[in-house]
């Protein structure tokens, strides 16, 4: 009977260590993971940004670190965009006010004569610093998902209409024709002043790179439960490098394609038209046809 109980005592013994042991080696095992993430949460929040944990294993603390890996990446693209929007924005703002400054320091030296001439030079300086300071405003605003749409039911056909009549001076003194070829009755549950910024900011492109004698085509119609807007002009076309990028803030493509603007319109363009639950691509036929979709009153992510 002591012999039994001597077993029973050891083995009880040799269990409880073996457990010990088992559960110091199962706290090592989770402890670690777990240490190399708080010691990146730290290297992180110091804004070591491109900082990855390891991961080994696929049970819930691999998925941990797979998450923390996806969330460092998504951080590292965001501070990288927005360092460069920052560089842009610096670039940007340093032409027109080196003219602004080297015209008004002319005329107090007394270089430049206190001319309109001179004068409306700076003045045209000045809005361009203006609009580009309006844009950005509302960029960052629709990025941001705090820009205010005022919805309401709206004829996507007269509105186009209206937008290219608001352009027409400007197209003849370019000598561009305008054109409208839209269905009638499509009716979209949308802001018609961001749509009007939206179609401004297409044209406005169409026409900085239309050749004298060249067609602008504004065309609306159903397609796929969608109503399909697309402006089309006879321009050099986008090239293949710069598609992809075309809608990035401040992006400046090939030299057939540079011109005057604040860089920010298409970038505003496809903001707004997510907003509203669509979608914007550019594709090459003959020209740049950019196109945006809306969705129709009835359906039902046009009341988001």
């Amino acid at each position: 009977l002591r012999s039994i109980q001597r077993a029973v005592l050891v083995g009880g013994a040799a269990a409880l260590v073996a457990a010990a042991l088992l559960a110091v080696l199962l706290a090592a095992q989770l402890s670690r993971p777990l240490k190399r993430l708080i010691l990146a949460t730290t290297r992180i929040a110091k804004g070591d940004l491109a900082h990855r944990v390891p991961v080994r294993t696929r049970d819930e603390i691999g998925c941990l670190g797979q998450a923390f890996n996806e969330m460092a990446a998504a951080l590292e693209s965001s501070e990288k965009s927005r360092q460069n929007l920052l560089a842009d924005v610096a670039h940007e703002l340093r032409t027109p006010l080196a003219v602004v400054r080297g015209n008004l320091e002319g005329m107090l030296d007394g270089v430049f004569p206190l001319a309109p001439e001179g004068l409306a030079l700076v003045y045209d300086q000045t809005l361009h610093l203006a609009d580009l300071v309006e844009d950005l405003r509302t960029l960052t605003l629709a990025e941001a998902g705090h820009l205010q749409l005022v919805r309401e039911p709206t004829d996507i056909g007269d509105l186009v209409r209206a937008v290219v009549d608001g352009v027409r001076p400007t197209a003849v003194e370019e000598g561009v024709t305008l054109a409208v070829d839209a269905q009638p009755g499509l009716r979209a549950h949308v802001d018609p002043r961001r749509i009007r910024q939206v179609l401004g900011n297409l044209l406005d492109n169409a026409l900085r790179y239309s050749p004298p004698g060249g067609t602008i085509t504004v065309r609306v119609r159903s397609e796929g439960g969608e109503i399909l807007v697309a402006v089309r002009d006879q321009g050099p076309g986008v090239s293949p490098q710069d598609l992809p990028h075309v809608f990035e803030r401040l992006y400046r493509g090939d030299e057939s394609r540079s011109g005057e603007g604040t860089g920010l319109g298409l970038a505003i363009a496809r903001e707004l038209v997510q907003a509203h639950g669509g979608r914007i691509w550019v594709e090459n036929e003959g020209g740049a046809v950019f196109t945006f979709t809306l969705p129709p009153v009835d359906s039902p992510s046009s009341a988001i």
